[in-house]
């Protein structure tokens, strides 16, 4: 067993080192405390809702072992990813993410905006990533459907605010159920960026028998872990400020995570029984 958990490490640790990090934390919705999804934050702010509604789904999911389940309502709701996303202008992004809706009461679409420094909606690219027409709304597939865009961040940009819209389907018809999964923001011009050394980065305990992770170095900043299998999906997207990182949802195997902290990163082996 030991040999082929060091030919299975060999043989993806050079993948992990130069894997694309996702830069929407718990874009796959695979970390809930209490009923709420990690970096997606109930808000009620006079008619704007933002991530409420929301249940955590086992059964119908595209990847990992959960997905987020949106009920539509009377009114336009969200699903918006708390932290905004930091960006390089000039620098290339692709965002995707995944639904499925197959309800004759609720429909989505994207609304997503790059920001300024002052966190004020730019116009730029508005005609993919805030789909206005009727025509643009989702329409009832029992197949789940990516929605992906490459773009280059505008001159002007400082963020990026990752967001899509759950709507009824017409007058009277709410209550429906739209399903979210693997919402992705990756920075493609830093793709092949060299590792840099993380001081005193230390994972444990390595292997892994109960749910909590450490994540610790020298420096007490934010840290985004990203947990890949041998087959190199990412099974595991979060950030930690006070070191753990629940883990409740790997199987026993052999990982590769992958650490970003300030700018630098690094990757561990990690085996989980």
């Amino acid at each position: 067993m030991k040999k082929l958990y060091t030919l299975a490490f060999v043989a993806f640790a050079a993948i992990a080192v130069n894997a694309q990090t996702n830069l929407v934390a718990n874009g796959g919705f695979e970390t809930w405390n209490a009923g709420v999804p990690e970096n997606f934050v109930p808000l009620t702010s006079g008619t704007f809702s933002a991530n409420n509604f929301v249940t955590q789904e086992n059964t119908i999911i595209h990847g990992g072992t959960s997905s987020l389940r949106h009920q539509s309502q009377s009114s336009t709701q969200v699903i918006e990813a708390t932290a905004l996303i930091d960006v390089v202008p000039g620098h290339s992004y692709t965002i995707s993410y995944w639904f499925l809706d197959n309800s004759s009461t609720a429909r989505t679409r994207i609304w997503s905006s790059w920001l300024d420094a002052a966190n004020t909606a730019l116009d730029n690219d508005a005609d993919v990533l805030r789909l206005n027409e009727d025509s643009q709304f989702s329409v009832d597939n029992p197949q789940w459907v990516q929605k992906t865009f490459t773009l280059t961040a505008p001159t002007t940009s400082a963020k990026f605010r990752f967001q899509v819209r759950t709507n009824r389907q017409a007058a009277g018809a709410d209550g429906g159920f739209i399903y979210y999964d693997d919402f992705s923001f990756v920075d493609n011009t830093t793709a092949g960026v060299k590792q840099s050394e993380i001081a005193g980065l230390k994972v444990y305990p390595n292997p892994l028998t109960g749910n909590i992770l450490n994540v610790t170095s020298n420096s007490n900043a934010v840290k985004t872990v990203a947990v890949y299998d041998v087959l190199g999906k990412q099974v595991l997207n979060t950030t930690t400020a006070n070191s753990e990182v629940n883990a409740s949802a790997l199987t026993a195997g052999v990982y590769i995570v992958k650490i970003t902290e300030a700018g630098k990163t690094a990757t561990k082996k990690l085996v989980v029984r």
